[in-house]
């Protein structure tokens, strides 16, 4: 395995110390590192020690080198800068994507930063690491994850690391007499090569659509379905493949990856415990309800469907109204604390507005004060305008979470 200027590697791996520790090896011939993480910088620090390693937080904490979940363009321009003040040169690690799908979810915004940075390091002479779990996927988003990046097997990677780290203590590496220096650095498996170039990898054609795939993938990487190789489906003989040289990235054989398991909305399921007790505390101050109810509907057989409801109704919708909306200002709390989900606590909040409003106009139409038809047509506008808002602030969030193009300003903070 050769590590390669001018490459975005993806390391998978269950933990992220193999890349750690590559970029460790690697550092001393790049001069200059940036390591952007989840972990707390001085923890991170504490791995580097002395080296010259810029340290980025993958957090939603402000301050110099923090970097939000939700503005991912501003985490492209800082690699960016950092690279070309280097000479276009330098080693970056990436670790903790998985946040950053946690926030955003992987399209647009993880994949379009990925593609984005590849598409950079193309035309530099840095090297990018970024770990990675592949479970974090289901196999058709890794397949689109993996289409342009070259791919570490983590276990792999160790092994070497492992076997180099164990040459250096034995002295394997010490130039013996007789034995030129190139042809000793020559055996380092992990030493980077100064060209820009990346490995040949074979081409799998898609049966469905006839898209090339990097042999390395399952999955087609523009319709997802198994690719023949993988399917166990026979091919047209070829001609056997050149040997690799490294077992690090040959193809991998066929893995059954687990879809991530989808925890329960226990939100969702607070709120209808709420609904359930807001009916019963009515039906409890107003036991004649549903007799109630029932004369209700005698009339509205009678008299048509535009008549007056009996006190006791109109007073139960009051409560019924007003604890529906404070159940939702509750909810609304829930979602952001628990979930994180600013759009579902924005609907929430407008729900409970809502709802009070329409608490209030059926008190003011219990005085006699307003008309029936006048209630719906103002809470008719409520809920128009509401619509309006959260459509507005929606577009806005989802826009300010777009990468900008190259060279556009790009703001420091989350909106």
């Amino acid at each position: 395995m050769r590590i390669r200027r001018g490459v975005c590697y993806l390391l998978e791996n269950e933990t992220s110390e193999t890349a750690y520790r590559l970029f460790l090896r690697l550092l001393p011939e790049q001069e200059a590192g940036f390591c952007l993480s989840r972990m707390h910088p001085e923890k991170v620090r504490t791995r580097f020690g002395s080296a010259n390693v810029r340290i980025g937080w993958l957090a939603e904490v402000p301050g110099e080198d923090h970097f939000s979940a939700n503005a991912m363009a501003s985490v492209a321009k800082a690699i960016q800068q950092f690279i070309q003040e280097h000479g276009s040169s330098g080693i970056v690690l990436i670790d903790g994507l998985e946040y950053v799908i946690l926030h955003n979810g992987f399209q647009p915004t993880l994949l379009a930063f990925v593609e984005h940075l590849n598409e950079f390091t193309m035309g530099t002479q840095a090297i990018v690491l970024i770990a990675f779990r592949p479970q974090t996927l289901d196999p058709r988003e890794l397949a689109l994850l993996e289409r342009n990046l070259q791919v570490l097997e983590g276990a792999d990677v160790k092994s070497q690391l492992d076997v180099e780290e164990l040459g250096e203590i034995l002295g394997v590496d010490a130039p013996a007499e007789g034995t030129s220096t190139e042809k000793i650095e020559a055996t380092k498996v992990l030493s980077p090569l100064p060209d820009m170039g990346g490995l040949q990898v074979e081409r799998v054609r898609c049966p469905k659509c006839g898209t090339e795939n990097d042999a390395e993938v399952a999955f087609c990487v523009y319709c997802g379905s198994l690719l023949p190789d993988r399917a166990g489906t026979p091919t047209a003989p070829t001609a056997p493949p050149a040997p690799r040289t490294s077992p690090a990235l040959k193809p991998n054989p066929p893995v059954a990856r687990a879809f991530p398991e989808r925890r329960p909305d226990f939100v969702g399921l607070i709120g209808v415990a709420f609904f359930l007790l807001i009916v019963g505390i009515v039906f409890t101050l107003n036991t004649n309800l549903l007799n109630d109810l029932r004369f209700w509907s005698d009339l509205i057989v009678a008299n048509g469907l535009f008549v007056r409801p009996p006190d006791g109704i109109i007073a139960s919708g009051i409560i019924f109204f007003g604890l529906l909306g404070l159940s939702n200002f509750l909810t609304s709390g829930l979602r952001w604390t628990l979930d994180r989900s600013r759009f579902g606590a924005l609907a929430r909040v407008l729900a409970g507005v809502g709802f009070l409003s329409l608490a209030f106009l059926t008190w003011r139409y219990s005085l006699r004060a307003v008309s029936g038809s006048l209630v719906i047509s103002v809470w008719t506008a409520i809920l128009g305008t509401f619509l309006v808002i959260y459509i507005a602030v929606g577009l806005y969030w989802v826009r300010a979470r777009r990468p900008a193009p190259t060279g556009a300003r790009v703001p420091t903070s989350r909106p």
